[in-house]
């Protein structure tokens, strides 16, 4: 079975979020997946624009990347486009 994902929603700790093209060009040559293990916040100058996380366009994800086989490979926190994140549901 497939599984499902969403696109341009809010990911919580304890999802598993896709990073690719859509959501930095920084991530286009190596996409990955990233259980996130921490609250979501707005980006820095989203932040100094007075927007929160539910209005910002980019935010800070902080969590485990995993290899192809979902094992916890480093510990990250990066910059991603809000509608660009994929939060996987499912069968992983």
């Amino acid at each position: 079975m497939a599984a499902e994902v969403i696109a341009g929603a809010i990911p919580r700790p304890g999802q598993l979020v896709y990073l690719g093209r859509e959501a930095s060009p920084e991530f286009t040559a190596n996409p990955f997946r990233l259980l996130l293990t921490a609250p979501v916040q707005a980006s820095s100058v989203d932040l100094a624009a007075g927007r929160s996380v539910d209005d910002a366009a980019w935010l800070l994800l902080t969590g485990w990347e995993l290899d192809e086989r979902q094992r916890r490979r480093l510990l990250r926190t990066v910059s991603a486009r809000r509608m660009g994140l994929i939060i996987v549901v499912g069968p992983r």
